[in-house]
């Protein structure tokens, strides 16, 4: 568990993670042999081409908005929404400006 996140301490996610200019930041929360929680932040103009989920995985925004490509379909997601992928789901996600999001990942 990362120390960045305090025991009996409330926790906005989208504010421990900054923007970094032109690229995409990872923070890793908790990482386990089978799961991984990681926050990441876009900026304006990048985004994650298609790739494969390694694992089942819940993406939740928590800033901004995307467009989440999923099985040749796009969807809009906004900060507030979850987004569920199955493993090996052939995925991408593209920044609409500035996005922030949550990423849990369970390996089998």
């Amino acid at each position: 568990m990362n120390s960045i996140l305090k025991a009996g301490a409330a926790t906005e996610l989208k504010g421990l993670i900054s923007y970094e200019e032109g690229s995409i930041a990872n923070l890793d929360l908790a990482h386990t042999d089978n799961m991984k929680f990681v926050l990441m932040a876009f900026d304006e103009g990048t985004g994650l081409t298609p790739h494969r989920a390694p694992g089942n995985a819940i993406l939740t925004a928590l800033e901004g908005k995307a467009i989440i490509g999923y099985e040749g379909q796009d969807y809009e997601l906004t900060a507030g929404q979850s987004f569920r992928f199955d493993k090996n789901g052939l995925h991408s996600v593209t920044a609409q400006g500035k996005f922030k999001m949550s990423l849990l990942l369970v390996l089998e």
